[in-house]
């Protein structure tokens, strides 16, 4: 799980103590973060001759954490939120990053070097998250790295650091636990670098779609059926990519599905029986398509890739052919629990770029 997520529940838990104090402006809170941060960086400095200055730092790094929730509680309490307090939410951040990370790496338990490139592919990652806003996309949070994963490092190696500068635990390798946490700090930065331009991209392409397809395919249908909901989302998705509208199976059984050049099926996985009656009863109709994708929605971890691999090849004996394109979406499973939440924003994205590709690969499979 994206530990980013935590944020959530733990401001669940700070908002009796925000309505407590909402008369406090959230500007200063974030201020006072900074503050924080500033004398962690002095704790870092001198931890070497001081190493319970570290245990210092672990409490004044969950203090920021807290302080940088509970801005926000407040503003939403205070019902003021504006663009400026974006503005404030993010620039004292980068200062509070600065401090702590020259804190580490001007520190006798760090190589200066390593310091240098921790802290380089640590503002890479804040970034690529907040170049979305430049290009109008959506605010990126992706991991592994992301702000409260980086926290949550630098206060366990923090604490490692301590143990070892009091004999409780050795060393690993010629590395101090500090020099380590830069290591990390690089490889697991660069990864979330990758993933975030990744999601960029995906929301760009999305853009660039809607910008150059503002008119309506009427030769394509998007037919669905859901039973909890969830596949109903991924359909309306497809169909919002094609300016039409999903339907229902129910209404589709007196449709011509034959005078289209594109039928999208949107269907769950559906236990031993495969797909869903109504849609079953569809394909037994023995309809004719010309072409059809398929997108597939399941909650099952691990069995829905197999489940998946059934219903496609269902698709594939019922109408003779095979999809020209195909998705597996994840979908809130109401008896396993899992995947709650799910499809979400990203889900549905995926199942918006579905819909553009299986009609990139229908032209090219025409032209071929």
């Amino acid at each position: 799980m994206n530990l980013y997520m935590l944020k959530f529940p733990y401001r669940k838990v700070l908002l009796p103590l925000a309505k407590k104090l909402k008369f406090i402006n959230p500007d200063w809170l974030s201020y006072l973060a900074t503050v924080v941060a500033l004398g962690t960086m002095f704790c870092y400095l001198h931890a070497a001759s001081i190493p319970s200055l570290l245990l210092l730092s672990i409490l004044l790094t969950f203090v920021r954490m807290t302080l940088n929730t509970i801005d926000g509680v407040i503003a939403i309490e205070r019902g003021n939120l504006r663009l400026k307090g974006e503005i404030v939410n993010a620039l004292p951040d980068r200062y509070s990053d600065i401090f702590i990370l020259m804190g580490i790496g001007l520190s006798p338990l760090c190589a200066p070097w390593l310091g240098m490139a921790g802290m380089a592919s640590m503002f890479l990652v804040s970034y690529t998250g907040m170049l979305s806003k430049a290009i109008a996309v959506n605010w990126q949070h992706h991991g592994p790295l992301g702000k409260v994963e980086r926290l949550i490092l630098m206060m366990l190696f923090s604490l490692l650091q301590y143990l070892c500068l009091t004999d409780k635990i050795g060393s690993i390798g010629a590395f101090s636990y500090f020099e380590w946490l830069m290591v990390l700090f690089i490889v697991l930065g660069q990864c979330t670098v990758l993933r975030r331009l990744c999601a960029q991209l995906k929301e760009c392409r999305k853009l660039d779609w809607i910008k150059d397809c503002s008119q309506p395919d009427k030769s394509i249908a998007v037919v669905y059926e859901s039973q909890t909901g969830n596949t109903r989302k991924v359909a309306d998705e497809i169909a919002k990519a094609y300016g039409i509208e999903a339907t229902e199976v129910g209404d589709a059984m007196d449709m011509d599905l034959s005078q289209y050049d594109l039928v999208v099926f949107a269907v769950p996985h559906y236990g031993r029986r495969i797909i869903p009656p109504k849609t079953k009863e569809l394909l037994g109709k023995n309809i004719t398509v010309k072409n059809y994708a398929l997108a597939t929605t399941s909650g099952a971890p691990v069995i829905r890739i197999f489940s998946n691999q059934r219903t496609i090849r269902y698709f594939e004996e019922s109408l003779n052919k095979k999809p020209v394109n195909t998705v597996n979406v994840k979908g809130y499973h109401a008896r396993f629990k899992t995947y709650k939440n799910h499809p979400d924003e990203v889900d549905l994205l995926d199942s918006y770029l579905f819909a553009i590709s299986t009609l990139e690969k229908l032209k090219s499979r025409r032209l071929s």
